[in-house]
């Protein structure tokens, strides 16, 4: 089954702090542009087979299931809705930061994309 991807602004936005850190204060604007290829790749890859990740450990704190793509110290959160057909990216993170419940959205069917479709 194929799925349609999306992410949510949140999402969208801290993969884009991300890339600006990489490119800014660590002083690596080519390794910036290669690593936000690579994370959407992977996000671009969740049409297909999206279980293939595993469940996360915080998915015991939504009421729908959350599953985890660690890409290097970075992790893209992700739900699937297979009544949709649909994938929603719904928080990221550098793997050192901490995770608070009140990261993940509540109620996954009021979800809606970021209108900014550029990286």
């Amino acid at each position: 089954m194929i799925y349609e991807v999306f992410i949510v602004p949140a999402a969208k936005r801290r993969i884009r702090e991300q890339a600006e850190y990489i490119a800014t204060v660590q002083g690596a604007p080519e390794i910036a542009a290669r690593w936000l290829l690579r994370i959407y790749d992977k996000i671009d890859g969740l049409a297909e087979m999206p279980r293939r990740y595993s469940v996360a450990v915080e998915d015991g704190w939504c009421d729908y299931e959350v599953r985890h793509i660690p890409i290097g110290q970075f992790v893209l959160f992700f739900t699937i809705v297979d009544e949709a057909r649909a994938v929603w990216v719904i928080h990221a993170k550098h793997g050192k930061q901490l995770t608070e419940p009140d990261a993940f959205p509540t109620d996954i069917s009021t979800l809606e994309e970021d209108d900014d479709l550029e990286a």
